[in-house]
């Protein structure tokens, strides 16, 4: 279950980080990397059991190299009198190796880039804190895992809450409604925009690049039901047209179909409700 949860060992983040998932569990029994991988002897680890909290944050459009990162990170840790037992990365770490055998949240929340990843373990008499952290192009993808931590050790951290965000409502709904877009009257010719709702789709696709969409186009129920099919397919696939030719996204990761006026979000009764069910939506197909 996801949901977002603020609580985390007190470790000093990017204050552009945005937490984008958490969960949480009373008592969990959890093995940390405490090595990194041998060819003969694999990865020695730390088994650890208590209150477990796992947060996942993404810090986008960021230069900071992940060893940047983590360093007032480490210091901070160290600064509460936890020992860090492991901090390596990439090839030191053991490459794909080392990275299969760590227990990652699922995506596209977490992403792990094998060619750049870093991973710290820290303990603290029966406490321990575990960080992944990916960078894939401009976007680090950090997961704290907090075991056995009190209530006294945990913060509030000054942490962008990501609950109303374009992303936020894609992800977890799996579909989005591009409500801003405008068409010429009575046609498929999408406006010239700029328009807010493509821009955070594109970005989403860009600094998640397993993810692909299908824009579904959506009409009133006015006219015949193949006409409308028909003008809600062009729609989207003016939408799919922009964010090609405009925002660089692969044609390959967006398709476009229409289905009339087969979904309403309301009835078309007034002039209000037809303009809400006259509509595209972004759907969210991840592998």
């Amino acid at each position: 279950m996801c949901f977002m949860n603020t609580n985390v060992a007190a470790i000093d983040l990017p204050s552009s980080a945005k937490l984008v998932a958490s969960d949480q569990s009373d008592t969990k029994n959890i093995s940390l990397a405490l090595s990194s991988w041998d060819r003969e002897r694999g990865i020695s680890r730390l088994n650890i059991t208590g209150k477990t909290v796992t947060n996942v944050y993404q810090i986008d459009g960021t230069s900071l190299t992940l060893d940047q990162m983590f360093k007032p990170i480490i210091d901070d840790l160290e600064n509460r009198k936890f020992s860090v037992e492991l901090y390596c990365n990439t090839q030191v770490c053991g490459g794909f190796n080392f990275r299969k055998n760590l227990e990652i949240f699922k995506p596209p929340f977490m992403l792990i880039n094998v060619a750049n990843y870093s991973v710290v373990t820290a303990k603290k008499n029966n406490t321990a804190v575990s960080l992944i952290a990916s960078k894939l192009g401009t976007t680090i993808y950090l997961q704290v895992v907090s075991i056995g931590i009190n209530e006294n050790d945990l913060i509030q951290p000054d942490i962008k809450s990501e609950t109303n965000s374009f992303s936020f409502t894609l992800i977890n709904e799996g579909a989005i409604v591009l409500d801003d877009l405008i068409y010429r009257s009575g046609s498929s010719t999408l406006g010239d925009g700029p328009f807010n709702s493509l821009l955070e789709l594109a970005r989403f696709l860009k600094s998640t690049p397993t993810a692909s969409i299908i824009l579904v186009g959506h009409s009133d129920s006015t006219g015949e039901l193949s006409q409308n099919i028909e003008l809600s397919k062009n729609r989207a696939q003016a939408v799919a047209d922009r964010l090609i030719n405009s925002h660089s996204i692969d044609q390959s990761r967006i398709s476009a179909e229409g289905i009339g006026f087969l979904s309403p979000k309301t009835n078309n009764s007034t002039e209000i409700s037809r303009k809400k069910n006259r509509r595209v939506e972004a759907v969210l197909i991840l592998p």
